[in-house]
């Protein structure tokens, strides 16, 4: 799965993140509420697991 700048996921929460960049070749989640302004950073392979599991899943928004 192909993961870019500006796509959404939302975890099992409900909250949503976008990536915001990366990291070397991490990928760096920010919030998409305002009030929230700690971001997470994910390894290619944690994000993978996250998808896989249904931790994460990709949610509308973005490009």
């Amino acid at each position: 799965m192909m993961i870019q700048k500006k796509d959404r996921f939302e975890n099992r929460s409900g909250k949503v993140y976008e990536i915001a960049g990366k990291w070397d070749r991490d990928f760096i989640l920010a919030p998409i509420e305002e009030a929230d302004n700690e971001c997470l950073i994910y390894t290619p392979g944690e994000m993978e697991e996250f998808l896989e599991t249904g931790y994460f899943k990709r949610v509308g928004g973005g490009k």
